[in-house]
Protein backbone atom coordinates (compact mmCIF):
# COMPACT_ATOMS: atom_id res chain seq x y z
CA UNK A 1 0.00 0.00 0.00
CA UNK A 2 1.37 3.39 -0.92
CA UNK A 3 1.34 6.33 1.48
CA UNK A 4 -1.10 8.10 -0.86
CA UNK A 5 -3.52 5.16 -0.82
CA UNK A 6 -3.28 4.92 2.98
CA UNK A 7 -4.11 8.62 3.23
CA UNK A 8 -7.06 8.16 0.84
CA UNK A 9 -8.39 5.18 2.85
CA UNK A 10 -8.17 7.16 6.08
CA UNK A 11 -10.11 9.97 4.41
CA UNK A 12 -12.82 7.55 3.21
CA UNK A 13 -13.30 5.98 6.66
CA UNK A 14 -13.03 9.44 8.28
CA UNK A 15 -10.25 8.43 10.63
CA UNK A 16 -7.31 10.50 11.80
CA UNK A 17 -4.02 8.59 11.93
CA UNK A 18 -4.27 8.20 15.71
CA UNK A 19 -7.55 6.29 15.38
CA UNK A 20 -5.91 3.85 12.98
CA UNK A 21 -2.98 3.43 15.36
CA UNK A 22 -5.37 2.70 18.22
CA UNK A 23 -7.48 0.31 16.14
CA UNK A 24 -4.52 -1.88 15.18
CA UNK A 25 -2.58 -1.34 18.41
CA UNK A 26 0.55 0.28 17.02
CA UNK A 27 2.30 3.48 18.08
CA UNK A 28 1.04 6.62 16.36
CA UNK A 29 4.60 7.17 15.12
CA UNK A 30 4.34 3.99 13.02
CA UNK A 31 1.31 5.34 11.16
CA UNK A 32 3.08 8.68 10.73
CA UNK A 33 6.04 6.84 9.16
CA UNK A 34 3.73 4.89 6.82
CA UNK A 35 2.05 8.11 5.70
CA UNK A 36 5.41 9.80 5.16
CA UNK A 37 6.69 6.82 3.18
CA UNK A 38 9.69 6.30 5.46
CA UNK A 39 8.39 2.85 6.46
CA UNK A 40 6.40 0.39 4.39
CA UNK A 41 2.82 -0.36 5.40
CA UNK A 42 2.75 -4.03 6.53
CA UNK A 43 0.88 -6.16 4.01
CA UNK A 44 -1.68 -7.45 6.55
CA UNK A 45 -2.38 -3.89 7.70
CA UNK A 46 -2.78 -2.70 4.12
CA UNK A 47 -5.19 -5.54 3.30
CA UNK A 48 -7.26 -4.82 6.42
CA UNK A 49 -7.44 -1.11 5.67
CA UNK A 50 -8.43 -1.82 2.05
CA UNK A 51 -11.26 -4.09 3.27
CA UNK A 52 -12.40 -1.43 5.74
CA UNK A 53 -12.28 1.19 3.00
CA UNK A 54 -14.31 -1.04 0.66
CA UNK A 55 -17.07 -1.45 3.23
CA UNK A 56 -17.16 2.30 3.89
CA UNK A 57 -17.28 3.08 0.17
CA UNK A 58 -20.20 0.65 -0.24
CA UNK A 59 -21.96 2.22 2.75
CA UNK A 60 -21.52 5.72 1.30
CA UNK A 61 -23.36 4.57 -1.85
CA UNK A 62 -26.42 3.64 0.18
CA UNK A 63 -26.75 6.48 2.67
CA UNK A 64 -30.46 6.98 3.25
CA UNK A 65 -31.82 10.38 2.28
CA UNK A 66 -32.51 12.52 5.32
CA UNK A 67 -32.95 15.98 3.85
CA UNK A 68 -36.49 16.16 2.60
CA UNK A 69 -37.52 12.86 1.06
CA UNK A 70 -36.04 10.78 3.89
CA UNK A 71 -38.86 11.85 6.18
CA UNK A 72 -41.70 11.40 3.71
CA UNK A 73 -45.18 10.25 4.71
CA UNK A 74 -45.24 6.99 2.80
CA UNK A 75 -43.09 4.33 1.24
CA UNK A 76 -40.95 5.33 -1.70
CA UNK A 77 -39.74 3.06 -4.46
CA UNK A 78 -36.09 2.22 -4.45
CA UNK A 79 -33.91 0.30 -6.87
CA UNK A 80 -32.44 -2.88 -5.37
CA UNK A 81 -28.98 -3.57 -6.79
CA UNK A 82 -28.69 -6.88 -8.61
CA UNK A 83 -26.09 -8.25 -6.17
CA UNK A 84 -28.45 -7.53 -3.26
CA UNK A 85 -31.44 -9.01 -5.04
CA UNK A 86 -29.53 -12.22 -5.76
CA UNK A 87 -28.64 -12.57 -2.09
CA UNK A 88 -32.28 -11.86 -1.17
CA UNK A 89 -33.37 -14.70 -3.48
CA UNK A 90 -30.90 -17.04 -1.77
CA UNK A 91 -32.27 -16.00 1.63
CA UNK A 92 -35.77 -16.87 0.46
CA UNK A 93 -34.61 -20.52 0.38
CA UNK A 94 -33.35 -20.29 3.97
CA UNK A 95 -30.99 -18.50 6.35
CA UNK A 96 -27.39 -18.08 5.20
CA UNK A 97 -24.45 -18.28 7.65
CA UNK A 98 -22.83 -14.83 7.94
CA UNK A 99 -19.33 -16.33 7.94
CA UNK A 100 -19.98 -17.43 4.35
CA UNK A 101 -20.62 -13.83 3.33
CA UNK A 102 -17.70 -12.00 4.99
CA UNK A 103 -14.72 -11.32 2.79
CA UNK A 104 -16.81 -11.45 -0.36
CA UNK A 105 -18.76 -9.05 -2.54
CA UNK A 106 -21.83 -10.06 -0.53
CA UNK A 107 -20.76 -7.80 2.38
CA UNK A 108 -22.22 -4.78 0.57
CA UNK A 109 -25.38 -6.74 -0.19
CA UNK A 110 -25.76 -7.68 3.48
CA UNK A 111 -25.45 -4.02 4.50
CA UNK A 112 -27.98 -2.95 1.87
CA UNK A 113 -30.58 -5.59 2.78
CA UNK A 114 -30.28 -5.13 6.54
CA UNK A 115 -30.36 -1.32 6.32
CA UNK A 116 -33.60 -1.51 4.30
CA UNK A 117 -35.27 -4.04 6.59
CA UNK A 118 -35.29 -6.72 3.87
CA UNK A 119 -33.05 -9.07 5.86
CA UNK A 120 -32.04 -9.39 9.50
CA UNK A 121 -29.25 -10.97 11.48
CA UNK A 122 -30.32 -13.92 13.59
CA UNK A 123 -27.35 -15.02 15.65
CA UNK A 124 -24.68 -16.16 13.20
CA UNK A 125 -27.04 -16.20 10.22
CA UNK A 126 -28.75 -13.78 7.89
CA UNK A 127 -32.44 -14.37 7.26
CA UNK A 128 -35.09 -12.79 5.06
CA UNK A 129 -37.76 -10.59 6.66
CA UNK A 130 -41.42 -10.37 5.68
CA UNK A 131 -40.63 -7.10 3.86
CA UNK A 132 -37.94 -8.97 1.92
CA UNK A 133 -40.40 -11.69 0.94
CA UNK A 134 -42.81 -9.03 -0.35
CA UNK A 135 -40.20 -7.60 -2.73
CA UNK A 136 -40.77 -10.45 -5.18
CA UNK A 137 -44.55 -10.41 -4.91
CA UNK A 138 -45.61 -7.21 -6.63
CA UNK A 139 -49.35 -6.63 -6.65
CA UNK A 140 -50.77 -4.33 -9.29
Amino acid sequence: MTPERLEECLRVVRWPKDTLAEAIDVPSEAVTAWLAGTEEVPRKVGAWIEALCFVHEAAEESIPPTAGEGYGTGPSHEFIPVYSYNLLRNLNAGAVPLRRLFGSDDEGAVFFLVSRGLAARDGASLMITEAGRLVGSMKV
